[in-house]
């Protein structure tokens, strides 16, 4: 049997926050095992940053599937699990300035 997929109710404020930041998100919400946002942000050479993001509410937890996707990818900082707007901007853009390197900059 086929479930419909749900959406957090976190899932529009955390979007909408991210786009406001400057990132381009991609939405995979109903693939089973995939994360539910592409996190996308060009260096300042043109180079990608990407970020994959689970949204979850405050207790919410990762299916099997999901921590397998995420024991792939947290090690490298492209996957982040996603509770609050604000704290989602925050962390990315962190991440995001740690991955420019100097020789980045045109």
């Amino acid at each position: 049997m086929r479930y419909r997929a749900r959406r957090d109710a976190n899932d529009g404020l955390i979007g909408q926050a991210l786009t406001a930041a400057g990132f381009v998100v991609l939405d995979y919400a109903s693939n089973g095992g995939v994360p539910d946002r592409l996190v996308v942000r060009d260096l300042p050479d043109g180079t990608p940053w990407i970020c994959w993001v689970e949204i979850k509410v405050e207790k919410g937890k990762l299916r099997p599937s999901q921590e397998r996707f995420a024991a792939i990818f947290e090690p490298r900082q492209e996957f982040y699990v996603a509770r609050d707007p604000e704290e989602t901007v925050r962390e990315l853009m962190e991440r995001y300035l740690a991955a420019i390197k100097p020789e980045q900059y045109r």
